[in-house]
């Protein structure tokens, strides 16, 4: 009888392996943990957790209670994610843009669609009392309190009618077939937008938020202020920002990926969850090294991923581009205007507020130089 074949769970650091081992083996699944070594490119290693074929339906059951979907998922439900896909939204053309998206990957990765909808109010009362007040005049009169009051309470009802009519919109586009007909949820919270997306994924974090932004040419002048750059740059789970002149279709579209890789195990762990959640799909990915570190063995090492790469996931195919890093943004561009990129994917740290201001992350600075598709993902 021949030996039953291991196959892979998921690759994830050390302690990660660890508790989903204990978590498996506490149902009476076998685990093996192999080691991923890149030799002679000074990547740390991260761990694969393999279990036997016949194990498979059991370990999905056991992370996702019940359902059979791709292994892929089973690292965002580690990651303590839920099965959610968030769409925000303003009820703008570019709206419709990113639930085209969101709905076709809601489809492929089995998720939820949510749609967001944040509104501000003129007042916000009871966050400020008397006493905390610098002067005596600043103190609101209690007319103006309840004019602020009427008028929120008449912009919650605007908000919900909004809300209403657009969510009739989605319907229509379903039966016209221009959307998956799948189910989905819609919610409205109060506040500043960027602060309502990054609080709904503190408190119950997406698989992936998708989001639509203006053009390049309507967005030279709010780069700070851009509420997508914001959600980037502070939230702790995959965004997909689009531009609203993309005409997205289909998943399948994506054909050449623009891969920015620091030369570190995030990239083993991130090129293997997209790989294995899109099924490893027939795409080329070009590895562009942004690790300033590196020095001249940079080439050396970059080559080394992609050949690691190209072993792993034979279906898919890796190349790799090479710029010095003080010229990386004309470079790119110019590189990117005579090739045909799809999608631009990159691992963005979280930074605090002057860091964003001064020096803005490479994810911030790609989704205003490129009217480019960008997947972002938290390091």
């Amino acid at each position: 009888m021949a030996e039953e074949r291991f196959i892979t769970l998921a690759i994830h650091t050390y302690n990660r392996a660890i508790a989903l081992r204990k978590v498996l083996e506490s149902h009476g699944i076998e685990v093996r943990f192999e080691k991923l070594n890149i030799g002679g490119a000074a990547i740390a290693s991260g761990i694969r957790v393999k279990i036997e074929e016949h194990d498979l339906p059991l370990a999905l059951k056991l992370m996702e209670s019940g359902e059979a979907i791709p292994a892929a998922k089973v690292e965002l439900r580690m990651e303590g994610t839920k099965g959610n896909i968030l769409i925000p939204v303003d009820f703008s053309s570019y709206s419709v843009v990113a639930c085209k998206a969101g709905f076709a990957l809601a489809r492929q990765l089995m998720l939820h669609p949510v749609l967001l909808y944040a509104y501000a109010t003129p007042y916000f009362t009871g966050s400020l009392g008397y006493a905390d007040t610098f002067a005596e005049e600043l103190a609101p009169s209690m007319d103006n309190e309840l004019v602020g009051l009427e008028m929120s309470v008449d912009i919650r009802k605007e908000s919900d009618r909004r809300m209403r009519k657009f969510r009739q919109t989605i319907k229509e586009m379903q039966k016209n077939g221009e959307l998956p007909e799948i189910s989905f949820s819609t919610s409205i919270s109060e506040g500043v937008a960027e602060d309502v997306i990054k609080e709904y994924c503190r408190l119950t974090p997406p698989a992936l938020v998708v989001m639509a932004t203006r053009g390049k040419d309507k967005r030279d002048e709010q780069l700070i202020g851009s509420v997508a750059a914001e959600v980037i740059d502070s939230c702790r789970v995959p965004v997909y920002v689009l531009p609203e002149n993309y005409n997205f279709t289909t998943v399948s579209d994506v054909k050449k990926v623009a891969y920015f890789c620091n030369l570190d195990q995030q990239d083993i762990l991130s090129v293997d969850t997209l790989m294995r959640t899109f099924d490893y799909p027939e795409v080329e990915v070009v590895l562009i090294p942004v690790n300033d570190r590196a020095g001249n063995s940079l080439k050396e090492k970059v080559d080394l991923l992609k050949d690691y790469f190209n072993k792993s996931y034979p279906a898919a195919h890796f190349t790799s581009e090479v710029f010095p890093l003080k010229e990386l943004g004309k470079d790119f561009e110019n590189y990117a205007a005579q090739t045909h990129i799809d999608l631009l994917i990159v691992p963005n740290k979280k930074q605090n507020i002057f860091r964003r201001l001064f020096n803005p992350g490479i994810a911030h600075k790609l989704l205003f130089d490129r009217d480019l598709p960008l997947l972002a993902l938290p390091v």
